[in-house]
């Protein structure tokens, strides 16, 4: 019985130690958790992983017209928002890009990405479409950096093709 009220009154005090939180407590909580999503959802854009995309590749792989409008149109892709910014975007992406720089099979798929591209009318589309585009560039036509921002880009629009 000693036994049982020695282990009973510990249990007491530890129970008088947890700390209830309060309705403010919870308000502050779920407000700092919908500003974290928000931050994050507004950095993962398509438009941002188009430009990040287009900034990895190297000079090399555009033609002359291209390379001269890079940095406006990665500054343009900044502002894109909707599927179909974006589409027009990957669009003009891969009409700058030099036949040299695909993979060899990129001739056989070209065609079927050309009419995905231009119908993708939703944010995941157009994520599978600049997937598709993406791992069809000839690796030696990337830079360096790339190969460490590949991993984050790719699970970034992956979640946007969800």
């Amino acid at each position: 019985m000693l036994l049982f009220c020695f282990v009973m009154s510990a249990c007491l005090v530890q129970a008088q130690n947890i700390k209830v939180p309060t309705s403010s407590d919870v308000k502050k909580v779920e407000q700092s958790v919908t500003s974290e999503a928000a931050k994050t959802t507004n950095q993962v854009s398509i438009g941002n992983l188009i430009g990040q995309l287009t900034g990895n590749i190297s000079d090399n792989a555009f033609t002359d017209t291209f390379k001269k409008n890079k940095g406006d149109f990665i500054s343009k892709t900044n502002n894109i928002k909707d599927a179909s910014g974006a589409s027009s975007a990957l669009q003009t992406l891969q009409g700058g890009l030099l036949p040299t720089a695909m993979d060899a099979g990129w001739s056989k798929v070209k065609d079927k990405w050309v009419k995905d591209a231009k119908t993708a009318s939703t944010i995941k589309g157009v994520a599978g479409v600049a997937g598709r585009l993406e791992s069809n560039i000839n690796d030696s036509f990337f830079k360096g950096t790339w190969s460490q921002a590949r991993p984050a880009w790719q699970a970034a629009l992956g979640a946007l093709a969800k």
